[in-house]
């Protein structure tokens, strides 16, 4: 029982690293977009959006599985 919450800390911060990698990603494709004005750096963001909701939702799906089964 004293292992489980070291490992949520981790899986968290492993989620936040994911998270601000993706925000950093965006920030800095939008910056290449502001000085080159390609309209591929746009569909490269909205590219890193999709799938960055797609494996928060994943995670979500994963956290709320874990606490159903953990529950009983």
């Amino acid at each position: 029982m004293g292992a489980r919450p070291a490992v949520e800390r981790f899986s968290l911060a492993l989620v936040r690293l994911l998270l601000f990698l993706a925000l950093a990603t965006i920030a800095g494709a939008f910056a290449f977009y502001l000085f080159k004005r390609d309209r591929r750096y746009l569909r490269f963001i909205a590219q890193v959006v999709k799938y960055t909701i797609f494996l928060m939702l994943g995670v979500l799906v994963f956290y709320a599985f874990e606490r159903l089964v953990a529950t009983t």
